[in-house]
């Protein structure tokens, strides 16, 4: 009996020893650090995820964080390599406005005039850029600026010009200016020239070399690149996007009254997102997700999945996407034969009231017509044909009767020819008979 006892607890000690050692230690989320300017965002620049939020829909003036938004309307309707000359109208600035001390009427290519604009911040660059790309009509660069923001996501933002000087009508949020950041840093071409360091003018002996006013780029881990803006209406104000073990994260800071404490706090939402945050996998492939019925098949469902995947940036301590729940929409009176991979509806991932990503459901199996179906099927198509044969007949039915009387016609027009000759002639015969 002893005996036992000592067995029973060895056993339940080893037990206990193997749960405290094999159960997941629990965490709690650590807290976002506190922000001091008017209003911040992070946002997962993959999916445009809104990770942390401080007064992010409040309007605020974003200074020279517009050039971000001017370099992707010139991408979009400009060629790097577009000569551009330059106007004296785009010189012409205030003599404490960031410049790159172009002059009036020479020529430079967009990409030149790009370097200029995002790394010193040049006004008299970004002018001369809406101008040459949309052939002088700068209120068309303007319109497609403000069409770029909108389709962007950023719906509560207006812009008046292309360099980013104050006006009150010239204006953004913070979610609204995280969006655009995402959109341009997805643009190849915008990404490499915010993300460089320092850039030599060829040619520009004179103020010729440019360093990025974006500190971050020599001093933040996986930094991708950004964009520094400063008017005394607007205060200092921030974007910056770093990438590490591919999960690309998107901070703004907005409305600081000194550029010391944007960078720290700009800084600390960067760590705070990557120590709490990583890219995982919410959508796979090989993951049914959804049934879609089938009409007249051998099978009432089809499997749906999708047919790439979907990464969002998860919570390392749950490993949770916050806040996003899915939608299905399959496709309506889906009829037998169904194909694989053949598309049977949408996805859709929302966080709130925004659509993050849209995505095709394809049919993971095949599904066969059922035999009623295919009889079905078989009767519609003679039906058809019958139809269509009862209209050919028909059709050549009438085209028989129309020549049959057609050529009745002609006939009793021949013998009414007929009897007039033959009258005339019998009327010939009794003149010359009465002559003799």
């Amino acid at each position: 009996m002893r005996k036992r006892t000592r067995v029973f607890a060895y056993t339940l000690s080893l037990l206990m020893f193997g749960i405290c050692w094999t159960a997941p230690a629990s965490a709690d989320p650590v807290q976002p650090p506190t922000m001091h300017g008017k209003s911040a965002v992070l946002l997962d620049g993959s999916t445009g995820q809104l990770l942390y939020q401080y007064n992010p829909a409040v309007r605020n003036y974003p200074a020279s964080t517009t050039k971000l938004l001017t370099a992707l309307v010139a991408m979009e309707h400009g060629q790097l390599n577009q000569p551009i000359t330059v106007s004296e109208q785009a010189v012409n600035k205030p003599w404490d406005s960031a410049s790159c001390y172009i002059s009036a009427h020479e020529t430079q290519p967009l990409e030149y005039l790009m370097y200029g604009m995002l790394l010193p911040s040049g006004n008299d660059c970004a002018d001369a850029i809406g101008e040459g790309v949309a052939k002088g009509d700068v209120n068309q660069f303007v319109a497609w600026m403000n069409e770029t923001a909108v389709a962007a996501g950023a719906t509560n933002s207006h812009f008046t010009n292309a360099n980013g000087l104050h006006d009150p009508n010239h204006y953004t949020t913070a979610l609204d200016l995280a969006l655009i950041a995402r959109a341009a840093f997805n643009n190849p071409h915008v990404r490499k020239i915010a993300g460089t360091k320092a850039f030599d003018w060829p040619g520009k002996e004179t103020n010729g070399t440019y360093y990025n006013l974006d500190s971050l780029l020599w001093n933040y881990e996986g930094t991708v690149g950004g964009k520094t803006g400063f008017t005394e209406e607007a205060g200092h104000t921030l974007v910056n996007a770093a990438e590490r073990n591919g999960l690309r994260l998107i901070a703004v800071g907005m409305g600081y009254q000194d550029k010391a404490s944007e960078y720290q706090d700009v800084t600390a939402l960067l760590d705070w997102g990557f120590d709490q945050f990583a890219r995982g996998e919410l959508l796979s492939p090989g993951k049914v997700l959804t049934e879609v019925p089938v009409v007249d098949g051998t099978a009432a469902t089809v499997p749906a999945v999708v047919p790439q995947p979907f990464a969002a940036a998860v919570a390392k301590v749950n490993g949770q996407a916050p806040n996003l729940r899915q939608t299905f929409k399959p496709n309506s009176n889906l009829a037998a034969p169904v194909q694989p991979g053949e598309q049977v509806g949408t996805v859709e991932v929302w966080e709130g009231n925004r659509l993050l990503q849209s995505l095709p459901l394809v049919a993971q199996t095949g599904v066969a017509s059922t035999p009623v179906a295919l009889i079905k099927r078989g009767a519609g198509v003679l039906s058809i044909f019958l139809t269509w044969l009862s209209y050919i007949g028909s059709a050549l039915l009438i085209s028989i009767v129309l020549l049959r009387m057609i050529a009745v016609v002609r006939r009793r027009r021949r013998l009414a020819a007929q009897r007039i000759a033959l009258r005339l002639q019998q009327r010939s015969l009794r003149q010359g008979s009465t002559y003799k």
